[in-house]
């Protein structure tokens, strides 16, 4: 009787398929979420204004898509976002928008790395925080463009009312985003590995 060990085989193109097949990253998800938040921001969004201010759905997916799978897949997520929301609606800026979503989603993503909170007050704040940051990002660009605003006519009619509307629709933007992406999973080429 002996007691040898089998001999060691390699992985290869010849060797067996495993069977269960690892879930992947959900970046078919991501690209639905990203489109369906444009779609809707476009065409919906318009017509739900309070004073000026018209709800974002693009601040708080972002926010998810960041949270749930790192600082990579969200600032490639803003950056698709807010590109295909200055192609399809009528605004004079082109690239804006992207580099504000595209900053939004790298800084949420940041978030990812730390231990993951069961509750909604910490996303929800976060996606408060992003809208505010893209709209004073395009306020002050505006700005520079040489247009014009007074800073109390900006916050009462346009900041305030946006926010608010925001932080409405948030909830169940982060919710299904979550139920359709699924635990947090950072998916980065050079993400620190944790031993």
């Amino acid at each position: 009787m002996s007691t040898e060990t089998p001999p060691m085989r390699a992985l290869g193109p010849a060797s067996e398929i495993p069977r269960s097949r690892p879930r992947g990253t959900g970046f078919g998800w991501v690209f639905a979420m990203v489109v369906v938040a444009v779609v809707l921001e476009v065409s919906v969004m318009p017509y739900i204004n309070v004073a000026d201010g018209i709800p974002d759905l693009i601040a708080p997916t972002i926010v998810v898509i960041a949270l749930l799978r790192g600082s990579l897949v969200g600032a490639i997520a803003g950056f698709g976002a807010g590109m295909l929301v200055e192609l399809t609606s009528p605004v004079g800026t082109l690239g804006v928008l992207a580099l504000l979503y595209l900053a939004v989603g790298a800084w949420c993503g940041r978030y990812c790395e730390s231990e993951e909170s069961s509750s909604l007050v910490a996303p929800l704040l976060l996606s408060v925080v992003a809208t505010l940051a893209v709209q004073l990002g395009y306020m002050v660009f505006q700005l520079l463009l040489g247009g014009s605003m007074p800073a109390s006519e900006f916050v009462a009619q346009l900041l305030l009312p946006t926010v608010a509307l925001t932080a409405l629709l948030s909830p169940p933007i982060l919710l299904i985003g979550r139920r359709l992406l699924g635990a947090p999973r950072v998916v980065e080429p050079f993400a620190r590995m944790s031993a």
